[in-house]
């Protein structure tokens, strides 16, 4: 096929798609010129001009595209005409008529020499359906099955969507989202809500979440469970709204002033969004602290099918509360071997506290001693240490290959297992071994697991989509090696290739 592209520094084969060096001043052109050594078939489809022939102009190609991939692909027409019609039919006779013919255009652009046979989809027969599902749903599905009834927010691009699809079911199950008027008051609102008992999480992205950092450090200080789903995107400042980055690692881990302890969350794949999201209600109930989930753009608007969850197989904590007869001497704030101490429900009787953004004692008075400060920063961190030794015994806390000899290992994070895993595959059948590490909890670092990962190694690779390398710097400042750091900052994800040429590189 030959879409638009805007220009390109260098040539990229990514998959089955050809991104060309388009010369300063040729952007314009509608074709992609594909080199001789371009190692797919291709089949052409001149779909900007098919688009101005049937309906006067360029804006009809997703349209001519749409119709070409479901020829090929052997997907239902009439299903897929159907859904156009939904789409269009409010826009007018004319708007709907003037796509469907750009629809049947590409869906007659296809010709019988094509080869059928390696592209067309059949039926799934037997078994539970699969949901087709964007990394925002799967995050928003989360929310619900986590068991969380009050979202606020403000709308923020890449996030919005997690925003949109939670103010349209979540109400229907007797939750509650709130739009405020920017993203310090919405945070504010949802420690509300937690100090009443609710599961309550805020969504937003890079700048929002640099907004939010006093009242992190407040929900860190009165130790109230939060989640907050950052969709991050290029930056700093407004920065790239619609593209993709990993660059907010080191405010989530730092951001904030003074020192206080939250943990952080990158899920991996799109349906990984959906059970790293219920982990971090599980984590932010059971200890008490704040949770940033880390996803990006790329994954949150990237489509996959997901396997319907078994939602009775799912278990799901809740914060220690008193119980019957406890409420004689309670402390809020006990400092407990684990660092995590029993609240009260507001209206418990004889059970009131104090939570104040102020150092204070164990029932909560205001008192900045020198012994109690430190007393009290010691048992807010020791719910991180107790998280760290309870996530070395989760199996599902990483994806990990260490093959038995291999020399050189992979450590990266978040939507790079893709690529990465791609890559793996390729050189694997050219006979290198190379291990892989990509941990889900990045805060708490998980030490244990790291260590054990590295120890047999002689290189590691580290690969970030950022500029500085925010988590190799994470990696190097608590275990002594100096890895190959491999960024890319271009707002775009890496893409398989890449990662193979450095492995091949590297090893």
């Amino acid at each position: 096929m030959r879409p638009h592209s805007r220009a390109s520094r260098r040539p990229v084969v990514a998959g089955s798609v050809y991104i060309p060096d388009v010369p300063r001043g040729n952007q314009g052109r509608s074709f992609v010129v594909i080199p001789e050594n371009y190692p797919f078939k291709t089949y052409p489809i001149e779909i900007d001009e098919i688009s101005v022939k049937q309906t006067g102009a360029k804006r009809g190609k997703n349209l001519v595209a749409l119709g070409a991939l479901v020829r090929i692909l052997n997907i239902p027409k009439d299903a897929t005409q159907n859904l156009a019609v939904q789409k269009f039919a409010k826009k007018g006779k004319e708007v709907l008529d003037a796509n469907l013919k750009a629809f049947d255009s590409g869906y007659g652009a296809i010709g019988a020499d094509f080869d059928f046979e390696s592209f067309h989809l059949e039926a799934t027969k037997g078994g539970a359906p699969d949901a087709v599902i964007s990394g925002n749903q799967a995050v928003a599905l989360g929310v619900i099955a986590a068991g969380c009834r009050y979202v606020a927010g403000y709308p923020i691009t890449p996030a919005t969507s997690v925003f949109e699809f939670l103010m349209e079911y979540l109400p229907n199950l007797g939750g509650t989202v709130l739009q405020f008027e920017d993203e310090i008051a919405s945070i504010a609102s949802c420690l509300g809500a937690s100090f009443a008992g609710q599961k309550v999480m805020t969504p937003t992205s890079g700048p929002g979440l640099a907004l939010m950092g006093e009242l992190i450090n407040l929900a860190s200080m009165v130790e109230l469970p939060l989640v907050i789903v950052d969709v991050q995107r290029g930056g700093p400042s407004t920065g790239l709204p619609t593209k993709t980055e990993q660059s907010d690692l080191a405010f989530a881990v730092y951001g904030a002033a003074g020192e206080c302890p939250r943990a952080v969350i990158e899920p991996t794949t799109i349906e990984d969004c959906f059970y790293q999201t219920i982990r971090a209600f599980n984590i932010a109930e059971e200890y008490q602290m704040p949770v940033i989930v880390l996803t990006d753009q790329s994954m949150a608007m990237r489509t996959k099918n997901m396997s319907i969850p078994d939602f009775s197989t799912i278990e799901l904590k809740e914060r220690a509360k008193i119980g019957a007869g406890e409420a004689e001497g309670f402390a809020r704030f006990a400092d407990t071997p684990t660092g995590v101490s029993k609240t009260a429900l507001p209206g418990t009787a004889g059970a009131m506290f104090l939570a104040t953004g102020l150092e204070h004692n164990e029932i909560g008075a205001p008192n900045y001693t020198p012994l109690m400060h430190q007393k009290m920063m010691a048992k807010r961190f020791r719910k991180l240490e107790t998280l760290a030794k309870a996530l070395d015994n989760e199996v599902d806390n990483s994806t990990c290959e260490l093959p038995a000899g291999a020399a050189v290992g992979i450590i990266s994070w978040g939507a790079t297992e893709g690529p990465i895993r791609e890559a793996l595959g390729f050189a694997k059948k050219e006979g290198m071994k190379v291990a892989h590490l990509q941990p889900k909890v990045l805060w708490p670092l998980p030490v244990k697991m790291i260590d054990s990962f590295i120890k047999p190694l002689k290189k590691i690779l580290v690969f970030e989509e950022n500029f500085t390398g925010q988590f190799a710097t994470l990696l190097k400042t608590r275990f002594d090696i100096e890895p190959v750091v491999i960024t890319k900052c271009q707002g775009i994800p890496f893409t398989a290739e890449e990662v193979y040429e450095a492995i091949k590189k590297n090893a």
